[in-house]
């Protein structure tokens, strides 16, 4: 079989085809394997609901919540005295998933063969978060050598869903695929007749998502208990772990058109203070992130509308059963066609859709970022200065291979070292203290014996559908140069 897996922030979700149709691979009345990491002396490494289960009260200090949000942020972790790194908890929870793909297959008699798997990630993970994924799906496979057959924007594969589950074609879609932790925008082209059958025309995010309208709603709680109780909430890990619980389950609430409000209920010190919370209080603390997330699918829109017939607007994402979503796409684009699609398996659907096709070089997507080297202008000159020069441009197709020239700075250099930089800039070259810029990892070439100053080199660059990059360089003659790659560990 061949999976699909959505690495959501709040539910990672694995599923296949059955009968032409893709399958969540769950027991049925699971959403998805809480993204839950715990780990104590006494229960070892526990993932999903049982680490949501024993993450409680003062035990939520070694809890590690919405995992996903650990690769952005690229720490690591101390939990009870030991120190796990974003890959290691990544790997755990890719361990449950394909534990738990494997258990409901076996029960339906599908084979649990694993031949390929397809991931999504948010539309904005650069080179190291993608690498990290992969590497740590590789080593939860370990020697079954299992391919990944693809990493897609989750967006992306959002659109593939639609354009499949609805037998539509020849249309430019734009998806709003609001998560648990990141807001991720595409718009894309869907064309059967053509090789590429889905084109990425432009994509983008905002690292906002559910958890951001949580922390409001925590915020909101907190200060009201905190009057009513006169107990220092803040600061403490258990009550505060309480608070999220209660926060997300009014969030909850408060997504059912039939209520229009909801109680927050806490138990501190043996007693049970309450709060009620209307959704109109829920939509003013919040008005401020969705404003946000429309503004990114706004760009979008408004830089292609005029060359591209956008035919519909489609909302993805569980968070985007929030009821404000809706009303301010609907108030925000009053023009086009909005439409609420399976919120909560239309990512994962897609990329069990991608995997399962023949051929994986069906989907043209672009660069993500823009790719460049730190140099300088004018070396020992009074107008000299430290740049960062683009070799590739954000917006490129993929996959892309691009290459510029340059020279040792003295004569008899042995190796020419220089530092990799993504980034968001699409000039041909930028001065290398501007902000923004998030450095990669280091190049080293190893030059002929005895090379002038002067020596043009050639270093190329290129990146691959899976964003992932590789560097190449050479001499005048075409003879190769040396290269070494070292990538940045998150």
């Amino acid at each position: 079989m061949y999976l699909g897996i959505d690495f959501g922030t709040s539910f990672p979700q694995v599923s296949t085809m059955y009968l032409g149709q893709p399958l969540l691979l769950l027991n049925p009345g699971e959403y998805g394997i809480p993204s839950e990491f715990y780990y104590d002396k006494e229960c070892g490494v526990l993932v999903g609901q049982d680490a949501l289960d024993a993450g409680q009260g003062e035990a939520a200090a070694n809890l590690v919540t919405e995992v996903k949000m650990a690769i952005l942020s690229g720490k690591s972790f101390v939990l009870d005295g030991r120190t796990f790194s974003a890959k290691e908890i990544i790997k755990e929870i890719y361990k449950a998933l394909i534990m738990k793909a494997t258990q409901v297959a076996k029960k339906r008699s599908i084979n649990t063969n694993i031949e390929g798997i397809v991931i999504s990630v948010p539309a904005k993970f650069g080179m190291q978060e993608r690498g990290l994924i992969s590497e740590a799906a590789k080593e939860c496979l370990g020697a079954t050598n299992v391919p990944i057959r693809a990493i897609i924007k989750e967006p992306v594969a959002a659109a593939i869903s639609y354009y499949n589950t609805e037998l539509e074609d020849n249309k430019y879609i734009l998806v709003y695929d609001l998560g648990g932790g990141t807001c991720d925008v595409a718009l894309v082209r869907s064309d059967s007749s053509s090789a590429e059958h889905y084109t990425v025309i432009d994509s983008d995010m905002v690292r906002l998502g559910g958890r951001n309208w949580d922390d409001e709603l925590v915020k909101y709680i907190t200060q009201i208990i905190e009057n009513k109780s006169g107990i220092r909430i803040r600061g403490n890990v258990g009550y505060e772990e309480k608070i999220r619980r209660t926060a997300i389950s009014v969030k909850h609430d408060l997504s059912d058109p039939s209520k229009g409000r909801s109680i927050a209920r806490v138990e501190l010190n043996g007693r049970i203070y309450t709060t009620p919370v209307s959704r109109t209080v829920f939509d003013e603390i919040t008005s401020h992130l969705l404003r946000q997330t429309l503004d990114c699918l706004q760009d979008v829109y408004d830089k292609h509308s005029a060359s591209c017939k956008i035919d519909e607007i489609i909302c993805v994402g569980g968070s985007s059963n929030m009821l404000q979503v809706e009303e301010g796409l609907l108030k925000r684009f009053s023009k086009c066609k909005i439409r609420l699609y399976e919120p909560e398996h239309a990512v994962v659907n897609g990329a069990t859709i991608y995997a399962n096709m023949p051929q994986i070089n069906v989907l043209k997507d672009i660069a993500s970022f823009s790719y460049g080297t730190d140099s300088n202008t004018h070396l020992r000159h009074p107008d000299n200065k430290e740049i960062v020069s683009n070799i590739i441009i954000k917006g490129s197709r993929l996959p892309v291979t691009q290459s510029k020239g340059y020279c040792p700075t003295v004569d008899g250099q042995e190796i020419v070292a220089f530092r990799i930089y993504e980034s968001e800039y699409t000039d041909d070259e930028y001065d290398r203290v501007r902000p923004d810029k998030r450095f990669v990892g280091t190049v080293e070439l190893k030059l002929p014996p005895n090379s002038p100053k002067d020596l043009s080199l050639r270093c190329q660059l290129s990146l691959n559908t899976e964003g992932m990059l590789e560097v190449a360089a050479s001499e005048p003659s075409g003879k190769k140069v040396m290269s070494t790659f070292n990538i940045r560990s998150l």
